[in-house]
């Protein structure tokens, strides 16, 4: 939209040493972010170890000598009531962002985590159990949209992949935490041990400034310039500059929803940009929970133990594929540098429904084969591979990148409830799932799903890399959702300014 280009091409218009100054804090910058990320991280590792905390968990329970007797269906509830609370926080997340700011949202998300451990850990019977799940659950959900939308903002373009994406790497290392924990103590002992990491945050936090650009929104502006230019290594001039146009963005977007408001009545969080957002990032995640990502983390002993008729140590290549979600996931932070969010994403699609498939035909024609035990449980860790590093990591940068900044807690906390509304579906009937579909069936679905979600990947999710928040907004304001299509108008548009 050419409104946008006048501001810019003022802001640019900056002494040069502006750029020599932020040059030398460079390093600092980087280090700065980092550590900001790092500290945030440790919230979502710890809902990393929340989520995959039934895995290892429902085997000893189910088991003869179980100080809590569980059957199938009491384990389910135990599983997916965690889903049913977390859309609840994710909810109320998004208010409490927006009048309270991303690092305080954070700071009061990690209280019902530690009393839900605490719980879980003194648990003599289904309802303690149930109740300590259910806090974790709500922990989960008031701070997953937080961590999110604070590490999207405090970013720089150009680590905005890696720490935005960063995520999906900390949580996959609270997962493998939590099974590595599960695999060789008592699920008492590992509860408890499991309120360190949250303690750890909540000291941490208060270390953190708050993100600057929702201190710019709710007119804190000398606060905000003191948190970008530590964030910035301590150039005051990036920061003003950074600043600058974040406030030209927000100015430019008012004057759109007013005009948009004056006309057709909609409020600002039913505007176009946002409702196409908001489209987008949750069809795509609908089909990523729909492919199995989640399942096999909830269960992913009894996903082994259905794929290999239990003829391999299911809790040691439960503890195999934490680990290499754990790798890919970290490698893909890395790549994000470099690589583009679509090509990721679409590679991690096609491989990782190719091996549920594979898997899925391998279980309904060779049930028999001798010799070959661990063909379905090396399929399932193929498809971990592939799902790690494109699928599973895409979520966390999706909220993060996609949303505008007038409705971006608001949105991550709606996507966010979306997400665990679709897990607990399918946590809670998976048992069911695996009775009727049988697991052939299961991992036809898993494959079905995530050929569709990379088929819709290719044709809407936009390329983010590079791009600032607000170029990714101009995208959803503008006359095509197609990527494709939308590219192809940008550059139209090049060539007639240009004069071509």
């Amino acid at each position: 939209m050419a409104q946008q280009v006048a501001p810019s091409a003022q802001i640019e218009c900056t002494p040069a040493s502006s750029a020599c100054d932020y040059a030398k804090h460079s390093y600092k910058a980087i280090v700065a972010q980092i550590l900001m990320a790092t500290l945030a991280l440790l919230v979502t590792a710890a809902n990393g170890m929340t989520s995959g905390f039934p895995a290892l968990l429902l085997p000893q329970l189910e088991a003869e000598n179980s100080t809590i007797p569980t059957t199938e269906e009491e384990g389910s509830w135990i599983t997916s009531i965690h889903s049913i609370v977390t859309p609840i926080g994710s909810l109320m997340s998004g208010p409490i962002m927006e009048h309270l700011g991303r690092r305080t949202t954070l700071l009061v998300s990690i209280f019902p985590g530690i009393f839900g451990w605490i719980c879980i850990a003194l648990s003599k019977s289904h309802l303690a159990l149930l109740i300590g799940r259910s806090l974790t659950g709500m922990s989960t959900g008031l701070s997953a949209p937080a961590a999110l939308v604070l590490l999207g903002e405090m970013a720089e373009p150009r680590l905005r992949g890696l720490l935005a994406g960063a995520p999906s790497a900390s949580f996959s290392m609270g997962i493998l935490l939590i099974y590595a924990l599960n695999s060789s103590l008592p699920w008492t002992l590992v509860a408890a041990l499991s309120t360190i990491l949250p303690l750890v945050a909540l000291v941490s936090l208060f270390c953190l400034p708050e993100s600057p650009l929702w201190l710019e929104r709710v007119n804190k502006s000398d606060e905000a310039l003191k948190a970008m230019t530590w964030l910035r290594g301590g150039s005051e001039a990036q920061a003003r500059k950074e600043l600058a146009l974040i406030k030209e963005q927000q100015i430019h977007n008012r004057i759109i929803e007013e005009a948009h408001t004056s006309i057709g009545g909609r409020s600002r969080l039913l505007s176009r940009s946002v409702l196409r957002a908001l489209l987008v990032v949750n069809v795509f995640n609908f089909f990523q929970v729909m492919g199995g990502t989640f399942t096999i983390i909830f269960y992913a002993v009894s996903v082994l133990r259905q794929a290999s008729g239990g003829q391999v140590s299911d809790t040691n290549i439960a503890v195999v594929t934490a680990l290499t979600r754990v790798l890919l996931t970290t490698i893909a932070c890395f790549l994000l540098l470099k690589v583009g969010r679509r090509p990721l994403t679409i590679s991690s699609g096609l491989g990782s429904g190719t091996a549920a498939l594979i898997l899925s035909w391998w279980l309904y024609w060779s049930p028999d084969f001798k010799g070959y035990d661990w063909v379905p449980s090396a399929l399932v860790v193929i498809y971990v591979i592939f799902n790690s590093y494109g699928f599973f990591t895409i979520q966390a940068l999706m909220i993060g990148e996609l949303f505008p900044a007038k409705a971006r807690g608001f949105s991550s906390g709606v996507s966010c409830a979306v997400i665990n509304a679709v897990l607990f579906f399918t946590s809670k009937w998976y048992p069911w799932m695996t009775h009727v579909l049988q697991p052939h069936g299961l991992f036809l679905l898993f494959g079905l799903m995530t050929f569709a979600g990379t088929l819709f990947a290719y044709f809407f999710l936009p390329e983010t890399k590079g791009r600032t928040l607000a170029e990714i907004e101009e995208h959803f304001s503008g006359s095509s959702l197609f990527w494709n299509n939308s590219r192809q108008i940008e550059r139209r548009e090049n060539l007639i300014v240009n004069g071509q």
